[in-house]
């Protein structure tokens, strides 16, 4: 067994000395922590002498296991609590599977990744920490199966702990205390605990932080900085194990709603088949006492049907750029197109197609313009059969480049959906009416410079504010209040650039990404400070794609500066030094998608496909005229759809290792082909439009 110990910062000398004691053979548990390690273990579980399954199956399946009560993860200083022997329930699915298995215990699956550098498959943790980290690493993950605890339940609450001497005695005491919750990660410990003090009417009161770790929290009421703070529930007993707190020194005064503990998540690298094959192995733990005992589990795990209902819900929305998270990615391609897909029913429109649609299983809003381009018009449609539900329109007549027709994507956002033209208005309207809930044009607000091809910049919603770049100097970004369009902060800065911001968590910080004139950027969330900044060595670009996330990294894909990918450090700033760089990929407009470890984008003329696992090298690229204006580009499911200027619609084979084509379509015979407009997925529905029409066509057979 290889062991990998990976310290906090301020843990180097510590963890210095525990390397040398594990290297000699002692046991991690002798050993007292000052604080919780950041531990990672590798372990090939006889690897060399297992027999391949297949010739496709040579690589191990790999499992990043996150459990806090693992016993690479835990104090093991209370008998049968955090003790949990994931290694030897890989033994036994490597046994049974007749398939070598690999185990990587860490605290964070980004570092997980960055250690393995291969595909993982499945990941055992607890949920909303699995959640948060797979979005840090854009990786699609979906729940199979939950593990029961001693009790044979498998929730998690908080539980609101005080010092001994408090006066403190249960929730309903609480007044204008301090209270720390834990990070944003840990459900237990943030969103329960504040769920629970609305339904009770006690948080608004109260002083309230965030703590870095639980263990923060911990110390902040045992150093007297704080009054109350929310730590999960079975963490008591290995604080006072552990010799972290001594007995007696904290008392609950109450506890949070529940929130399930333990998941196993297949990853979008299982495929169904082997997916099948571990839940149903997982389901047979409960016949096995031994696997119970050093699970610490009454009865094993239990298969979780509901992620199948969880999973289509993340996908029945194309409710912003790019869909989820904007990096245009849908499970729902199908395998191949019907040679005639089936147009279910079309609408009409009467603007040129640039700005993308956005979608619900209910309503379709799309951005368009009057003929005589004087207003700007936005069009909600039934998604069910495309009647007409509601349109804004307004006067929007000033002449810019390539049309004045919007550019920008709507986003749709619980009832509410935010529209954006290309001079600069900004409206948030009710989804199902279309009544405008507030307005503002942003360039005459913030005395900024109409940009030569329009406002492009998609607006962005993080928690509850949105995201906009005017580009003024004294507001080059803007944090609004999203239900009311109040400023909440702006930030100075250059000029607005066309590409649409993102956010996302990177070396620990969660923050904004996107262009300005300059170059990148990244800007507190909080507080709209700008971290870092990263002007390009080459000559200026437009900026017009989206950065995509890669495993907690930023790729960036521009026509001067090329293809790269960098790396941040441990504060959260972008390392100005490329990790790889790929000199054959500059496109102008076009924004690159990742699947499966590969990157697809395309540039004048061509398409290409370069490999993120081994430098960026190109592994393919395709000439064909179709791909020489601006091409949008949609992965999943081991597909590639690209939608082209010339309205053609491209499916292709993401595994092959040459430019494979599936199916091809062109919906739009003997009529104006132009669109730019980005497609929408919903469930087995693709919208497309040019100048003339609104398409919604059935994907594949059936409803």
């Amino acid at each position: 067994m290889n062991c990998h110990i990976v310290p906090k910062k301020s843990s180097y000398l510590f963890f210095g000395l525990l390397f040398l004691l594990l290297e000699h053979g002692c046991q991690p548990a002798s050993v007292e922590t000052p604080e919780t390690p950041t531990q990672k273990t590798s372990q090939p579980v006889n690897s060399s002498s297992t027999p391949e399954v297949s010739p496709e199956s040579k690589s191990p399946i790999r499992i990043v296991v996150m459990d806090p009560l693992a016993m690479p993860l835990s104090c093991q200083c209370v008998e049968g609590l955090g003790q949990r022997r994931y290694d030897l329930l890989a033994k036994w699915l490597q046994k049974k599977l007749d398939h070598p298995v690999e185990v990587v215990f860490d605290e964070s699956l980004e570092l997980a990744m960055n250690h393995i550098q291969k595909d993982v498959h499945f990941i055992i943790g607890k949920k909303s920490m699995v959640h948060f980290d797979a979005k840090t690493v854009s990786l699609s993950v979906r729940p199979i199966a939950a593990l029961t605890d001693p009790t044979g339940g498998t929730d998690l609450h908080g539980i609101f702990v005080v010092a001994k001497a408090s006066p403190l005695k249960k929730l309903s005491d609480l007044k204008e205390q301090t209270l720390v919750f834990g990070p944003q990660e840990d459900a237990e410990t943030n969103a329960s605990p504040q769920q629970t003090l609305k339904q009770l009417n006690l948080l608004k009161p109260l002083k309230t932080k965030v703590a870095s770790s639980i263990d923060a929290a911990v110390f902040a009421v045992t150093d007297g900085e704080a009054d109350v703070a929310v730590i999960s529930h079975f963490l008591p007993p290995l604080l006072v194990g552990c010799g972290k707190i001594g007995k007696g020194d904290l008392r609950i005064i109450g506890q949070s709603v529940p929130v399930p503990f333990i998941q196993v998540f297949a990853t979008e690298h299982a495929s169904t088949k082997i997916e099948q094959q571990i839940q149903k192995l997982l389901l047979q733990v409960k016949e096995s006492p031994e696997l119970l005992k050093v699970l610490e589990s009454k009865q094993g795990f239990i298969p979780l049907k509901p992620s199948v209902k969880s999973q289509i819900k993340t996908v029945v929305t194309w409710s912003d750029w790019r869909g989820t998270d904007r990096r245009g990615i849908s499970e729902r391609l199908p395998k191949q197109l019907p040679p005639q897909p089936q147009i279910i029913w079309e609408a009409k429109v009467t603007g040129p197609a640039l700005a993308g649609i956005a979608a619900t299983q209910e309503i379709v809003i799309v951005p368009d313009k009057s003929k005589k381009f004087k207003k700007d018009i936005f069009r909600a449609f039934d998604a069910t059969n495309g009647k007409p539900l509601w349109v804004l329109a307004y006067d929007a007549p000033q002449k810019i480049e390539y049309t004045n027709s919007p550019r920008a994507t709507p986003v749709i956002h619980k009832g509410l959906v935010y529209l954006q033209g290309a001079l600069g208005d900004l409206h948030c309207v009710q989804l199902k009416t279309g009544a405008v809930v507030w307005e503002m044009n942003f360039l005459e607000e913030f005395q900024a410079v109409l940009p030569n091809w329009g406002t492009s910049s998609t607006p962005l919603i993080v928690d509850d504010i949105l995201i906009i770049n005017p580009g003024a100097k004294e507001a080059s970004v803007v944090a609004l209040n999203r239900k009311t369009g109040k400023v909440i902060w702006k930030t100075p800065g250059h000029a607005a650039a066309y590409g649409s911001f993102i956010v996302g968590t990177f070396g620990g910080k969660r923050q904004i990404i996107g262009y300005d004139v300059a170059g990148l950027a990244g800007w507190d969330i909080s507080t709209g400070k700008r971290l870092w900044e990263l002007i390009p060595p080459a000559r200026s670009d437009f900026n017009v794609g989206t950065p995509v996330v890669f495993e907690g990294q930023i790729l960036l894909a521009t026509e001067n500066n090329l293809t790269r990918l960098y790396k941040f450090d441990a504060q959260g700033k972008l390392n100005p030094q490329p990790v790889f760089m790929n000199e054959d990929l500059g496109p102008d407009t076009c924004s690159a998608v990742v699947h499966h470890n590969r990157l697809f984008c395309a540039a004048y003329g061509e398409l290409f496909c370069l490999d993120m696992k081994n430098k960026l090298k190109t592994l393919w690229k395709q000439e064909e005229d179709i791909f020489y204006d601006h091409t949008n580009l949609i992965a999943g499911n081991n597909r590639l759809l690209a939608w082209t200027t010339s309205c053609d619609l491209v499916l292709l084979n993401t595994k092959s290792n040459k430019y494979d084509v599936v199916s091809r379509y062109h919906p739009f015979k003997g009529e104006d082909v132009e669109s730019m407009s980005h497609p929408a997925i919903v469930g087995n529905r693709l919208y497309l439009r040019n100048r003339e029409k609104l398409l919604c066509l059935r994907l594949q057979a059936g409803k």
